[in-house]
């Protein structure tokens, strides 16, 4: 039996119109279908806001219902049943209990889970009207397990496996919260930000699903990221190293976890809008090139280099340990990290490096900050000899050859440091070389 998986973020949760979408494309295929919902547009930021500050729950909980409630007619009459109305009420009393204890991360996740919990009944009711047989599950019920802690967080593949297996053989369209799951305690716990790309991904993976297809409200992967001022093309294909380096850059229309449980098997994710004609991307098995071929760039900035020392650790692994572990202990991550005997250099963000500072220090490392900066990644196939080639071609540019600072080659990406002032000027220059904006086109 062939299985897809569609998941539809939150962005595509916000007007009656994207709700037809998805009864008219769950209905349309020829497959079994299993749905993976995130929280309505905006409501997961709602309530980390309530989290850090809710002056009334009662008022903050009438404001959840309306957002479910005006979408459209039929969706106002599930905001009425006893089943959405016993979350709410659950809700307004986890929000007083994390009003009278701070910091209280069980129930800050049982908060922010609540955000799919009610999605997936408003979409499940709205499949149903359309003619599908489709019931809302909740992670709980499939059993999704969550293994790890912050940024490691992760669903157990093995463990969540037999309880989403009971589940399809009941015969129906299955619309899944996506996001969280229950930890070892039983506890919800819930993945990072865009985390349902990972459920979608560990569900196909389970299934063994033929496709798994992550909808969104853009038109794909684009080559240079929006934010840095250029129309960068759509890319129609990326292999999973490449989407898994994009992800990890942070490219924020793939989670970086969702690759791995597919591509251990081959299974292909589609990008694809949720409205319009656009083909979206497709991720799948990487491509062997012998021409290097630039598929995209990616930016981290502000970022500084960091170089830390140590007189009395020799051995490069255990420095680089001790130093991992006060970096974890302040929520602190390393965009890159190079290990020699007695001195490491990484690279942070800006806003984050002065968290570990005194700890570095009382472990008698010396510390050593620069200026601020950019990371610049080059992404795409076949750079295996052509590190050196494009660091001439860098270096030919004699406007910036003086800042840069090369960092590594590892993989689908070329990665360097560059001044902040002349970030605009390099990603302009190499975003025409490789053809990667629509002006390229227009030319």
């Amino acid at each position: 039996m062939s299985f897809i998986v569609h998941k539809f973020g939150g962005s595509c949760l916000k007007s009656e119109s994207d709700l037809a979408r998805i009864a008219e494309i769950v209905n349309n295929s020829e497959e079994r279908v299993v749905v993976v919902i995130s929280a309505f547009n905006g409501v997961t930021n709602l309530l980390l806001g309530a989290i850090d500050e809710c002056e009334s729950s009662g008022d903050f909980v009438g404001e959840i219902r309306a957002i479910h409630r005006e979408i459209s007619l039929s969706t106002a009459e599930v905001v009425e049943t006893e089943e959405f109305a016993r979350l709410l009420t659950r809700l307004q009393s986890d929000l007083k209990l994390s009003q009278s204890s701070h910091n209280n991360i069980r129930v800050e996740h049982r908060i922010l889970a609540y955000g799919e919990k009610l999605a997936t009944l408003v979409v499940a009711d709205y499949l149903r009207r359309s003619g599908a047989t489709a019931e809302s599950i909740s992670a709980e019920e499939i059993g999704i397990a969550i293994i790890g802690e912050g940024r490691q967080r992760r669903i157990d593949l093995a463990a969540t496996s037999p309880g989403l297996l009971n589940i399809i053989q009941k015969g129906v369209i299955p619309v899944i919260t996506g996001w969280y799951g229950s930890n070892e305690s039983g506890e919800i716990a819930v993945l990072e930000r865009g985390g349902s790309d990972v459920t979608a991904a560990v569900i196909a993976r389970i299934l063994q699903a033929n496709n798994v297809v992550l909808w969104k409200d853009v038109e794909g992967v684009l080559a240079v990221p929006p934010r840095l001022g250029l129309q960068g093309l759509r890319i129609p294909y990326l292999g999973y190293s490449e989407a898994s380096e994009l992800a990890r850059l942070g490219s924020t229309v793939l989670h970086p976890h969702c690759i791995e449980p597919v591509a251990i098997v081959g299974i292909p994710i589609e990008l694809r809008p949720l409205h319009g004609s656009g083909n979206g991307t497709v991720i799948g098995p990487d491509l062997h090139l012998e021409q290097p071929q630039v598929k995209a760039i990616a930016c981290a900035y502000p970022v500084r280099m960091v170089t830390i020392r140590s007189p009395i650790h020799r051995r490069a692994s255990g420095f680089t340990l001790k130093v991992l572990e006060i970096l974890e202990q302040h929520d602190v991550e390393a965009w890159f990290l190079h290990a020699l005997p007695g001195s490491i250099e990484l690279i942070i963000d800006d806003d984050g490096f002065n968290r570990p500072l005194e700890d570095l220090k009382r472990s008698d490392f010396y510390v050593e900050v620069g200026e601020v900066s950019a990371v610049i990644s080059v992404i795409g196939s076949g750079f295996a000899n052509w590190s050196d080639g494009f660091k001439q071609m860098m270096l030919e540019q004699e406007c910036w050859k003086e800042g840069l600072k090369f960092i590594n080659s590892e993989g689908p990406s070329l990665h360097f440091l560059v001044d902040k002032n002349e970030l605009d000027g390099i990603i302009e220059f190499l975003s025409h070389t490789f053809g990667l904006i629509e002006s390229e086109i227009q030319n």
